[in-house]
């Protein structure tokens, strides 16, 4: 069930467009092979305005403004 929702997921990601402003992340995956430790590693895609830059906000991808 969850592989045939990634599927949907990843073709809705290439054929839809995304809002100005605006990001999502495509893709999220997590190492847990070292004890104590998981890495999670994300991929985005924005769709930003004139003058704003893809950047985080509260460890989320976000658009952000640029340096002035």
């Amino acid at each position: 069930m969850s592989s045939q929702f990634y599927y949907i997921h990843q073709l809705a990601a290439i054929y839809c467009q995304l809002a100005a402003g605006t990001c999502e992340i495509v893709t999220l995956d997590r190492d847990s092979s070292q004890p104590r430790r998981t890495i999670a590693r994300q991929t985005a895609r924005c769709a930003c305005k004139k003058g704003q830059i893809a950047g985080t906000t509260r460890a989320r991808p976000a658009c952000v403004d640029g340096k002035k």
